[in-house]
């Protein structure tokens, strides 16, 4: 027996979530179709940074939408009537956030900023005594200027996930796990539905929301995606007793980034070590031969106090990534198929804003909480791949 919908999203990551909130939001019958679990890819696995620094104006316009809107007011914007405050959560610290750039790129820097600083943002451009004088358990001899933003910080992204599923449930979504999809129906050049391994779904509006497995999906359509998978490592490190207050950082000049996770821990990661190429279905939770020792070393550049410190634990995550490193928010040359993925590891900050525009793209014709226009398909078919206006080159080497 065929259920119908009005709107179809394959994938329960983050992004998914956010999807069906805003479709459920509008009033639409939606379904999230999910081939494992709720959260069970990327998402679970995110380093949950909510930060607006980056040097495409678009991705620091759909930031700046998600935290303003939404991660800043998560239980009035979301969380709403929530029984319990955990569904009302979406674990937002507030740590402040640093941009380390590597001296050759302080003219870029003070650019990226003044773009931000005209949408609104809450930012600036400070030296590095300045740094320390705010973290004085952070070496500073490497680099002379830091954007800095203090309101950002990091959320927790599971939570983020299931708090946007229990606010659309409560409006009427449906979310259907274990439910592989396996074919795409189309008829006249328009979606018609989806075939799944628990039956036939039937909706004109298909949302591609699967992660890794995007590529896979869009190709049921006869639409070609460039994703490759995009593996990546993160190290839990306990934190060291005698540390002070340290804040989120990308760190360019030492090439990783860094938070804090909780009281008791770091979280850091590289960016120049991750693997691309392996099947969607690859499971290994084994690191790169030399991750450890090569973020440490890293690490204790900018935070000496690491040496104090000890492993707690490492996981292996995985994304969709394409040949810009930006996310695809875009309708197909197949009527009523959409795409939200390719987010090349960086899609949870954005993505709030994100589902709610690409709701407005499909339903209204232009989306109005964030222009999503540069993030379309044919842009590489085009030739037109996203470039910063003041590029730092690609974050992942």
């Amino acid at each position: 027996m065929t259920q119908t919908y009005d709107a179809l999203v394959i994938g329960a990551g983050v992004m998914g979530a956010s999807l069906a909130f805003h479709f459920a939001e509008r009033g639409l019958k939606v379904a999230v179709l999910e081939r494992n679990v709720v959260a069970g890819g990327a998402t679970a696995h995110s380093s949950g940074l909510v930060r607006m620094h980056y040097d495409l104006a678009a991705e620091s316009r759909l930031t700046f939408a998600s935290y303003q809107n939404y991660f800043s007011v998560w239980k009035e914007r979301v969380g709403g009537n929530a029984s319990t405050s955990l569904s009302a959560s979406c674990g937002f610290q507030r740590t402040g956030f640093l941009q380390i750039a590597k001296r050759e790129h302080e003219d870029r820097l003070r650019g990226n900023v003044e773009n931000q600083k005209r949408m609104g943002i809450n930012t600036s451009v400070i030296s590095a005594d300045e740094v320390k004088r705010l973290f004085p358990d952070l070496m500073t001899d490497d680099f002379d200027y830091a954007a800095y933003e203090p309101d950002s910080g990091y959320a927790d992204a599971t939570l983020t996930t299931n708090s946007f599923f229990e606010s659309a449930k409560r409006m009427g979504a449906e979310l259907i796990q274990n439910c592989e999809a396996t074919s795409v129906r189309q008829s006249g050049g328009k979606i018609i539905g989806v075939g799944t391994s628990r039956g036939e779904f039937s909706s004109p509006i298909v949302v591609n929301a699967a992660g890794r497995w995007a590529k896979r999906i869009a190709a049921l359509a006869d639409v070609e995606v460039p994703l490759v998978t995009w593996t990546h490592d993160v190290a839990f490190l306990h934190r060291p007793p005698s540390l002070g207050k340290i804040p989120a950082v990308i760190d360019d000049a030492i090439t990783c980034y860094f938070r804090p996770e909780g009281a008791a821990l770091i979280l850091a990661a590289g960016e120049d070590q991750s693997l691309r190429g392996e099947t969607p279905d690859a499971e290994s939770q084994t690191p790169a031969p030399n991750f450890l020792d090569t973020l440490i070393e890293q690490m204790m550049r900018r935070i000496p106090k690491i040496g104090e410190s000890g492993l707690h634990s490492v996981h292996v995550g995985r994304d969709g990534i394409t040949p810009d490193q930006r996310a695809i928010y875009s309708a197909t040359d197949l009527g009523g198929f959409y795409l939200a993925c390719g987010l090349s590891g960086t899609g949870f900050k954005t993505s709030p804003a994100a589902g709610a525009s690409l709701v407005e793209l499909i339903l209204d014709g232009e989306s109005k909480t964030a222009d999503i226009a540069p993030f379309r398909l044919s842009r590489f078919a085009e030739g037109k791949l996203l470039e910063g206006e003041y590029g730092y080159g690609q974050l992942w080497k």
